[in-house]
């Protein structure tokens, strides 16, 4: 069974090196993404059946923008990756072609709720957060077939503050705006900030490899963020799941059901 790809192009040199008709690029669009270094503008995206991704909440004037921006698509713009609902009104009353990719991150975690997006949008990504059972059990009941985070850092916080030129303003501090950060508990996770908000990411790349083969799956989901080339195009040619390299997953949970101990009073 062939797997589908659709890959975050952080570095376009990855295009050259993998000319499979099976991987869709997925390009971070400049001015209406966050948590990306590498953004594009159309003019940049020069191959064909290429998708754009949408992760910022628009105000009000950003999203007239956007539409601006929408009704001047080149043909070679095929699909959209996008998680702001007032973006599927408008694509859904206009005369939009593109294939429509509802990414929630965090919120696509039963089938109910998936199948009524799906109603609205050709595909969903499920959320990360769930086992490989919950995972499955999604992929059989959907009406359509989705959209699973096979691999790469997940996005576990996003705020529209620029927060690390705010500490670096109190603080007098210079910490980069893409840097790894440790908490109290000597947690460590990756970060990164634009002029639109704030990302932190798992420290860890998520590995859903497991999910390949799976017939309910449209495409497979590859965030590039933090990979090397290299490290691209030996998680797609792979045959194994590289468990020893990249353990950290929720896949070998049986339950997704977690009790936490109650506070001592």
């Amino acid at each position: 069974m062939i797997n589908n790809y659709l890959l975050v192009v952080q570095n376009k040199s990855i295009i050259a090196k993998l000319p499979e008709s099976n991987i869709t690029f997925l390009f971070p669009l400049k001015d209406f993404t966050v948590g990306f270094p590498t953004t594009y503008s159309l003019e940049d995206i020069d191959i064909d059946n290429a998708f754009i991704f949408v992760n910022r909440i628009l105000d009000n004037a950003s999203f007239l923008e956007f539409k601006k921006t929408i009704k001047k698509l080149p043909s070679n713009i095929k699909g959209i990756v996008f998680d702001d609902i007032g973006i599927l009104e408008f694509l859904n009353n206009s005369s939009s072609s593109l294939t429509k990719i509802l990414f929630l991150n965090h919120f696509n975690c039963n089938y109910l709720s998936i199948n009524t997006y799906l109603d609205y949008v050709d595909s969903v990504l499920v959320s990360p957060d769930l086992t490989f059972l919950e995972t499955n059990e999604i992929l059989k009941l959907a009406k359509k077939k989705l959209v699973t985070y096979t691999f790469g850092h997940v996005n576990i916080m996003y705020s529209r503050r620029t927060l690390i030129t705010n500490y670096n303003k109190e603080f007098n501090k210079s910490v980069p705006l893409i840097s790894e950060i440790t908490n109290d508990l000597k947690q460590k996770f990756k970060i990164v900030e634009n002029k639109y908000g704030t990302v932190i990411y798992t420290n860890e790349p998520f590995n859903g490899l497991r999910y390949r083969g799976n017939s309910n799956i449209l495409y497979h989901f590859i965030n590039s963020l933090f990979l090397n080339d290299e490290e691209i195009i030996k998680i797609i040619n792979s045959t194994s799941n590289l468990e020893s390299d990249y353990p950290y997953s929720y896949l070998a949970l049986e339950e997704g059901i977690v009790r936490i101990k109650e506070r001592e009073k």
